[in-house]
């Protein structure tokens, strides 16, 4: 059996060889920093009118501290900016302002896209990043392109960032002679700050000129130094202001018609549903902020795209639920403890009736009757996020098959006169009433560090409450070039076995040209994290290595490049080697800003313990697999993205095809195209159980195409429509099963197995979104399903399938949805 000492020693100590050779390396963040300042003054008597036009009397005073130092980052880093930038803040007791004077010696080439907000676009823009807390760690962007577009995020440990946080600000640009300009007013009730005369946060100013590929940044770092938001350069002056006592209401209605295939659970194919509800948000001090809901609208706007999952690992969704995608980074850690989706999820049980025929209605998810946050962050540096949510017991209806028999004594022993059949119709629990609850507290230690716990509970009635918890940690030196994070967790979800697992991190996140990382991750058998949160596995221990060489000097056709080298190995807890794997890739950036890259990847495991479905080990053949890759200049009216995967593994080679074509024929109209293709030849894949030690496999050609296209057409900064489909076509033929015996061996299985057909699905959105007011929403949507299985036939046919994708019947949603925000 392989040795873990083998790969994790010399993987240890090669690191800690690289990292004494690059110590150098370092030496520019050992240095002290000078951190630029910019000072705020107060508007007064009158604050400025957000039009773009930079023309209020505020904006003209000469003792303003206006900014005009500006460092590349791209393309030629630590040179000046080849155009000028010039910036001023202000503010009063409720917002803070903030004015670009963008020049540019060539107007007529500011490139501007007008899409809907929260797209990024390849454009003009200027962005504002803010860290009130001032911690070094979190923080605030809000950005603007040249045509209006507003995009914002926040910053979390450090560098992360979470974009689907949306707040309620201003901002408006104007065309000039001598470039753009652009003006923004953001609210206190946008921001979390403490209580002080006088504030300084962090803050940061970047302006990007896309024609030349270039980025600037006022508190320029170079990238060799590593951090993010710690690295702000300073904003003071902010006196006598304080965080807005809010109370935010949303109030919203839903309306939907589902026109779905007819059968015998709803015989004309209708269903009519209407909600009314409302999200408030809360102040309750400077520090903390409640968010509720009643009667919640956690209706997808859009849809998933269609997946045919064939693994022993549960497919993971990402969340598109407006309450769960706020604040979702508040929640995170090394394990993923809380997975948001598992609230209002799609009932997982069947009726208990042995002679159930058909569903006549059955739930598409379980009702959230309530759901509530409380977050912020207190003036000694500790976080709190804490969440419950209250899903309602869901019920089906069904139809089930009652057997009369009518019979007479005769001697011993009865005789059946007659049999009758008769059809009942019941109501049944499908889930039972349920309570999720998470909490999070996260502490500030030293310069921009943090130490953290978690613990989550579900409350279920029929079933044992499962209990989960942690602490975490994320250690940085105070010039943020190295990182040691981690976690411990436990699990419990009956009376007997408690689950436990640990995940260690030391990071080298500096450095001009070698950054790395080494890793260990522990989870024993009996973890239990998925009834809240989501993990593919448990039973495995992991050590990982990570190095890569960044080069950052011009060469040839070269401008950057990342060269990485993966290695990492895994076992079970009975000691046996589950994986072992290398992996090499790069990234190259082009001086035309095309990228590129190749990599490979080789495994050499020993066994798979899950492919038999718990009828123990199975001896997994070796697998590798090549790819090159590369995308056209995003910048063009017409850009391409292209991957080739060529491989062998379960005994057979296989290869994968994608291209996606990116088209804008006008500055507010995108078509995006894209297309998959895999082909398996005679894939060994596992079959059935006939008994619990007998395992039956087969080979499996398999064909998959899926297609994905979307057209998105902008009106007007608050007025968009898009269009979206998702399609996948397959194709499965099984042939020469077997027996397994272990090891290599297998023999034949005359059983009469037939697993083979052929599987269609298309998913389909158009939306019309409209923001008639800042804040308030109008959604029209409607929403197209359609799935079929056919096991007459085991190959792919394109246009045979494709045709399928749009006959046939279907499950239509059309839905209306108008929120109306209010700010008090």
């Amino acid at each position: 059996m392989f040795s873990r000492s083998k790969i994790i020693y010399p993987i240890f100590i090669s690191l800690v060889f690289t990292l004494n050779l690059t110590a150098k390396d370092n030496s520019p963040a050992e240095k002290e920093r000078i951190v630029p300042e910019v000072r705020a003054m107060r508007a007064n008597p009158h604050s400025p009118v957000i039009d773009g036009f930079l023309n209020d009397d505020i904006w003209r005073n000469q003792n303003l501290d206006f900014i005009r130092d500006f460092t590349q980052r791209e393309p030629d880093e630590g040179k000046a900016a080849t155009e000028s930038t010039v910036v001023a803040v202000v503010y009063d007791d409720d917002a803070i302002y903030f004015a670009f004077w963008c020049y540019d010696s060539e107007p007529d080439k500011i490139i501007r896209q007008l899409t809907r907000r929260d797209r990024g676009t390849e454009s003009d823009q200027v962005y504002v990043r803010l860290d009130p807390y001032h911690d070094h760690q979190s923080g605030y962007c809000f950005n603007v392109n040249s045509s209006g577009v507003q995009i914002d995020r926040r910053y979390y440990n450090g560098d992360c960032v979470d974009d689907a946080w949306d707040a309620v600000w201003s901002v408006a640009v104007q065309p000039q002679s001598w470039g753009w300009s652009a003006e923004f007013k953001i609210p206190y009730h946008c921001l979390r700050f403490g209580i002080k005369e006088e504030h300084t946060w962090g803050v940061d100013f970047v302006r990007t000129i896309c024609r030349k590929a270039e980025n600037v940044r006022w508190a320029f770092t170079p990238l060799a130094d590593g951090g993010f938001v710690s690295n702000f350069g300073h904003l003071t002056g902010l006196k006598d202001i304080k965080p807005a006592g809010r109370l935010e209401l949303l109030p919203h209605i839903v309306s939907s018609a589902d026109f779905e295939p007819k059968d015998l659970g709803n015989p004309d194919g209708r269903n009519y549903m209407g909600n009314v509800g409302v999200d408030f948000k809360y102040g309750l001090s400077s520090n903390l902020t409640l968010d509720a809901t009643i009667n919640p609208d956690f209706g997808q706007v859009e849809l998933d795209n269609p997946v045919l999952n064939l693994s022993t690992f549960e497919t993971y969704y990402s969340e598109k639920r407006p309450f769960f995608m706020e604040g979702a980074d508040l929640f995170e850690a090394e394990y993923a403890m809380f997975y948001s989706r598992r609230i209002g999820r799609t009932p997982s049980n069947d009726v208990d009736n042995d002679n159930l025929i058909y569903y006549t209605d059955y739930p598409e998810g379980t009702t959230i009757l309530g759901a509530a946050k409380l977050t912020g962050k207190l003036s000694t540096g500790t976080s709190i996020a804490f969440l419950n949510a209250i899903t309602d017991e869901e019920t089906a209806k069904y139809a089930a098959e009652n057997l009369e028999l009518d019979s007479t004594l005769i001697g011993d022993s009865y005789h059946v006169d007659t049999l009758s059949i008769d059809t009942s119709f019941g109501e049944g629990i499908v889930e039972p009433r349920a309570s999720y609850t998470v909490l999070r507290i996260k502490q500030d230690v030293f310069k921009n560090s943090s130490i953290g716990a978690i613990l989550t509970t579900v409350g279920q009635e029929t079933r044992h409450p499962a209990y989960t918890g942690g602490i975490d940690w994320r250690l940085r030196t105070n010039n943020s070039a190295w990182c040691f994070r981690g976690q411990t967790i436990f699990s419990r979800v009956d009376n007997e076995n408690v689950g436990y697992a640990a995940d260690l991190v030391i990071e080298k996140t500096s450095g001009k040209h070698i950054r790395g990382a080494l890793g260990s991750v522990i989870k024993n058998p009996d973890l239990q994290i998925n009834r809240m949160g989501y993990t593919r596995r448990n039973d495995v221990k992991n050590g990982w290595f990570w190095i890569q060489y960044r080069t950052t000097d011009d060469w040839w056709i070269v401008r950057n490049s990342w060269n990485n080298i993966n290695l990492s190995a895994d076992w079970n807890f009975d000691g046996y080697n589950i994986g072992r794997h290398f992996n090499f890739n790069n990234c190259i950036q082009f001086k035309n800003n095309w990228y590129g890259g190749v990599g490979f990847f080789q495994n050499f495991g020993d066994y798979d313990d899950r492919e038999r479905r718990g009828n123990g080990l199975w001896r997994l053949p070796r697998s590798w697999h090549t790819s090159i890759w590369f995308d056209t200049d995003e910048r063009r009216k017409i850009s391409y993205e292209f991957d080739y995967i060529y491989g062998n593994s379960f005994t057979a080679p296989w290869w994968m095809i994608e291209m996606l074509c990116r088209f804008r024929p006008a500055s507010n109209i995108e078509l995006i195209l894209c297309g998959e293709y895999t082909h398996d030849f005679n894939q060994l894949k596992w079959i059935d159980n006939p008994d619990d030690t007998t395992s039956v496999f087969a080979d499996k050609n398999q064909n998959i195409l899926t297609i994905d296209a979307s057209i998105g057409v902008v009106f007007r900064h608050n007025l968009s429509c898009q269009l979206s489909a998702c399609g996948l076509l397959t194709g499965l033929n099984y042939f020469d099963y077997r027996r397994y015996l272990g090891s290599f061996n297998y023999t034949a299985d005359h059983s009469g197995y037939n697993e083979n057909y052929n599987y269609t699905a298309l998913n389909s959105t158009f939306l019309l979104r409209w923001e008639y007011l800042p804040g308030s929403t109008l959604y029209l949507v409607w929403t197209r399903s359609r799935t079929e299985k056919d096991e007459s036939v085991n190959d792919l046919t394109f246009w045979r399938d494709f045709k399928r994708l749009f006959k046939g019947d279907s499950d239509n949603i059309f839905l209306m949805k108008i929120s109306y925000w209010l700010n008090a």
